[in-house]
C-alpha cells in the first residue's frame, strides 16, 4: 500500500516534540523509567547499544575500580562527602595560587645565589602542585561510590544518568516493536481478504512507531556524542578542569624564565637615587618572601588537615586486618567451650572464601587510601623544603638590604658634610667681603661671585652625590622636572619671564614704567621679581612717594595687567597747551605769537631731544618722525581753542613748562591784542598719562 506523502515529516516533528516533553518530565517519572529499563534489559538480553554511548555501570566500573570502604572505616573519611569535596577543591585552588606566586618574578636586584633560591622555589612549588593533583585524583576515585550513592539517594540523578536511562527505555521499545513487526509480517504473508488488510494497517502503525522511536534514539545520540566525562563524578571532573588550567605545571619549557638580576655590588657604588631605588626593591622582595612564607605555612596546615582523615582510615584498615588475622578459623571452637559437631566441607570452603574476600577488599582499600595519602605526604615534605629554601632566601635578601642601607647612609652623611663645608665657606666669604670691601659696587660684585661659586659647588655635590649613572640622572631629572612642573609653576613662570624682561624691549634699572595702576622708576630686576619706586604726579610735577612696589616677573604673561615703559634712549615725553580764543576776532596773529613763544623755549633744549631721537632710530634700525612742536585749532566746549603739543624732558618737564608759562604770560601782559583775544589763562598738562 503506498504511504501518504506527508506522513514521514509529521512523524519527525512529532519525534522532536516527544523528546522535549520526555526530558522535561523525566525528573517526575524517574523511578518508573528505571524499572521499565530494567525490565527491557531482562526481556531482551541481546539488546544492541546505540553508537556513541555506553551504559553508566560500565563507565563507573572503569572510573572507580575500588570497592566501598568498610562500614567501620568509611565514617573516618567520608562522613560528609560534600564537605570533603569542597576541602579538596579549595586546596587545589590554593596550590595553584601558590604555584603562580612562586613562579612570578619577585626580585630585581641581588646576588647569583638568589637565582638558585628562586629556581629551587619554583621546582618545590611545582612538586607541591603535582602531588596535590595526584592526591586529589586518587581520592576522587576513592570517593566515587559515595558520590554516586549520594546522587541516587537524593532523588536527583545527573543529566548523563537520565539520558542513559531514556536510551535504554527507547532501545527496549524498538526491540519489542521489531519483534511485533516480524510476527505480524509472518501472519500477513498467509492471510487473505479483510484479515490481510487489517494486518497491513497494523504493520504501518508499528512502522510509524519505529520511525518515531528511531528519531528519538538519534536525538539522544546527538546529546551524548560530545560528552567527555561520561561516568565521571563531579569531583573528578572539577579536578581535571583545574589541572587543565595549568598546562605549564608539567612542562618546564613553557614556564616563566628567571629574570636577570641587577648586581648588588654595582648598586653599592651608585648614587643616592639608585641606592634608594634598590633599597625599596629589596624591601619589596622581603615583603613578597614574607607573604610566600606565610602562604607556605597555611598550605602546610591545609595539607595536614586533608591528610589526617586518610591517616586515620589507614590505621583503621590495618587494625581491621589485624582483627581478621587474629580471629579463630570457623572450624576451631572458642576456648572454654565444648566442641561442636564437625562442619561440612562446603561450609568450611565458604568461610575461607569470605576471609579471602575480606582480605582482598582491605587490600584494595589500603592501596586506594595509600594512593591518596602518599602524595600528600610528599607534598608536606616539599612544603617543608620550600619553607627552608624561602627562609634562606629571606636571610640572603636581609644581608643585601643591610649592605645597601649602610652604603646609602654613608653617602648621605658625606653629602651633608660637603654641603655644610660649602655653607661655612660661604658664610666666611660673606663676612670677609662685608668687612674688607668698602666700595658698594665692588662689594655687590663679590657677593654675586660668591653666590655663583656656592651654587656651582652645591650643584656638583648634589649631582655626583645623588646621580652616578645616566639612567639615574634621567630618573633624577624626571623627579626634578615633575616637582618643578607641579609645585613651582609660578616660580618657573617668573624665571621664564625674566629672560623676556631683560630682552631688547625689556625693563632695565632706571626705566619709568606703568603697571597695575602703579607708575614709577625701576630700581632692581631679579630672577623672580622686579622692584619699582613709585612716582606720583601733581599737575606737571612728579616725585617719589617713598614706597617700593614689588612685582613678580610672571606678571608679564598676565593679559589683564599690561606693562608700559618708555622707549630706550627716549628721555622725553609730550606736553600740551590749551588756549581758549575769541572766535569773533582775528585770532590767527595771536595764535602764531603764542606758537612762536613755545617754539622759542623748545629751541633751547631741542638738540638734546633730536640726539635722543637719532639714537632711537639707530637702536630700532628704522626711520621715525622727528619730534617737533605741533599746533591746531579746535572747537570744543562750544568755543575755539588753540592746541599746542611739544616735547618735554621726562624728569625735568616742569622746568620747560614753567618757562613756557612765563613766556605766554609776558606776551599777554605786553600785547593788548593778545590779551583781548585770549579769553582764559592757558592750560599746560601732559599729553598722555
Amino acid at each position: 500500500m503506498p504511504r501518504p506523502p506527508l506522513l514521514r515529516p509529521a512523524r519527525i516533528v512529532c519525534a522532536v516534540f516527544t523528546v522535549a516533553a520526555m526530558l522535561s518530565c523525566w525528573k517526575v517519572s524517574w523511578s518508573q523509567d528505571a524499572a521499565a529499563s530494567s525490565e527491557a534489559q531482562r526481556s531482551h538480553p541481546a539488546l544492541p547499544s546505540l553508537p556513541g554511548s555506553r551504559s553508566l555501570p560500565e563507565a563507573s566500573a572503569r572510573a572507580a575500580p575500588v570497592v566501598p570502604l568498610d562500614s567501620s572505616i568509611a565514617p573516618l573519611l567520608v562522613s560528609d562527602p560534600a564537605l570533603r569535596n569542597k576541602q579538596i577543591l579549595n586546596h587545589l585552588n590554593a596550590v595553584l595560587r601558590y604555584w603562580r606566586e612562586a613562579e612570578s618574578p619577585m626580585q630585581k636586584v641581588g646576588e647569583p645565589s638568589d637565582l638558585i633560591y628562586r629556581n629551587q622555589a619554583v621546582d618545590y612549588a611545582a612538586r607541591v602542585a603535582s602531588d596535590a593533583f595526584a592526591s586529589a585524583a586518587a581520592e576522587a576515585a576513592l570517593l566515587q561510590p559515595y558520590e554516586q550513592q549520594m546522587s541516587s539517594s537524593s532523588g536527583q540523578p545527573s543529566q548523563a544518568q537520565r539520558i542513559e536511562s531514556m536510551r535504554l527505555k527507547i532501545a527496549g521499545q524498538i526491540a519489542a516493536l521489531k519483534q511485533q513487526q516480524n510476527t505480524l509480517a509472518g501472519k500477513a504473508a498467509v492471510a487473505r481478504g479483510a484479515e490481510a488488510a487489517q494486518l497491513q494497517r497494523q504493520l504501518e502503525q508499528i512502522q510509524g512507531q519505529l520511525e518515531l522511536n528511531n528519531a528519538i534514539a538519534e536525538a539522544l545520540v546527538r546529546l551524548t556524542k560530545d560528552s567527555t566525562n561520561t561516568g565521571a563524578t563531579a569531583l573528578q571532573s572539577q579536578v581535571q578542569q583545574i589541572e587543565r588550567s595549568a598546562p605549564d605545571l608539567d612542562n618546564p619549557k613553557i614556564r616563566l624564565a628567571a629574570p636577570a638580576l641587577e648586581s648588588v655590588s654595582e648598586a653599592r657604588d651608585a648614587g643616592v637615587i639608585t641606592k634608594a631605588r634598590v633599597l625599596f626593591e629589596l624591601l619589596n622582595s622581603r615583603t613578597t618572601l614574607d607573604q610566600l612564607i606565610e602562604s607556605t605555612h597555611r598550605l602546610t596546615q591545609q595539607a595536614t588537615d586533608l591528610r589526617q582523615p586518610l591517616i586515620l582510615a589507614l590505621r583503621a584498615t590495618i587494625s581491621k586486618g589485624e582483627q581478621i588475622a587474629t580471629a579463630p578459623p570457623p572450624s576451631v571452637p572458642p576456648p572454654g567451650k565444648a566442641a561442636k559437631p564437625p562442619q561440612s566441607a562446603a561450609a568450611t570452603a565458604n568461610g575461607a572464601a569470605d576471609v579471602r574476600k575480606n582480605y582482598d577488599d582491605l587490600t584494595h582499600n589500603f592501596e586506594a587510601i595509600v594512593a591518596a595519602s602518599m602524595p600528600l605526604s610528599d607534598e608536606l615534605l616539599a612544603l617543608d623544603q620550600m619553607q627552608a629554601d624561602l627562609r634562606s632566601w629571606r636571610t640572603s635578601v636581609d644581608q643585601e638590604y643591610r649592605v645597601i642601607l649602610t652604603s646609602l647612609l654613608t653617602r648621605v652623611a658625606a653629602i651633608a658634610i660637603s654641603l655644610l663645608l660649602i655653607f661655612v665657606l660661604g658664610s666666611v666669604w660673606r663676612r670677609a667681603t662685608a668687612r674688607y670691601v668698602h666700595d658698594v659696587r665692588r662689594r655687590r660684585q663679590w657677593t654675586v661671585v660668591r653666590r655663583l661659586i656656592m651654587g656651582f659647588l652645591t650643584g656638583i655635590v648634589l649631582i655626583f652625590g645623588f646621580v652616578t649613572q645616566f639612567s639615574s640622572l634621567a630618573t633624577f631629572a624626571g623627579f626634578i622636572t615633575a616637582g618643578l612642573a607641579v609645585g613651582l609653576q609660578t616660580i618657573l613662570l617668573s624665571l621664564a619671564a625674566y629672560f623676556f624682561i631683560i630682552g631688547r624691549y625689556g625693563v632695565r634699572v632706571g626705566d619709568r614704567i606703568s603697571i597695575a595702576s602703579v607708575t614709577g622708576d625701576v630700581i632692581e630686576v631679579g630672577l623672580l621679581r622686579f622692584y619699582v619706586l613709585e612716582v606720583t604726579s601733581s599737575g606737571n610735577f612728579s616725585q617719589p612717594t617713598g614706597r617700593v612696589a614689588v612685582f613678580s616677573n610672571a606678571v608679564l604673561f598676565q593679559a589683564t595687567t599690561p606693562l608700559y615703559k618708555q622707549l630706550p634712549g627716549s628721555e622725553y615725553t609730550w606736553h600740551q597747551i590749551l588756549v581758549k580764543l575769541a572766535p569773533d576776532k582775528d585770532y590767527r596773529p595771536v595764535a602764531q605769537r603764542i606758537l612762536n613763544c613755545v617754539q622759542q623755549i623748545y629751541d633751547s633744549y631741542r638738540p638734546q631731544v633730536e640726539r635722543q631721537h637719532r639714537d632711537l632710530e639707530t637702536w630700532m634700525d628704522m626711520p621715525l618722525d622727528a619730534p617737533v612742536v605741533q599746533s591746531a585749532l579746535q572747537l570744543q566746549d562750544g568755543g575755539l581753542q588753540l592746541w599746542i603739543r611739544y616735547p618735554a624732558a621726562l624728569r625735568g618737564a616742569f622746568k620747560e613748562d614753567e618757562k613756557i608759562a612765563e613766556a605766554i604770560l609776558q606776551l599777554m601782559a605786553s600785547d593788548e591784542e593778545v590779551r583781548s583775544i585770549v579769553q582764559a589763562p592757558p592750560i599746560i598738562q601732559p599729553a598722555m598719562k
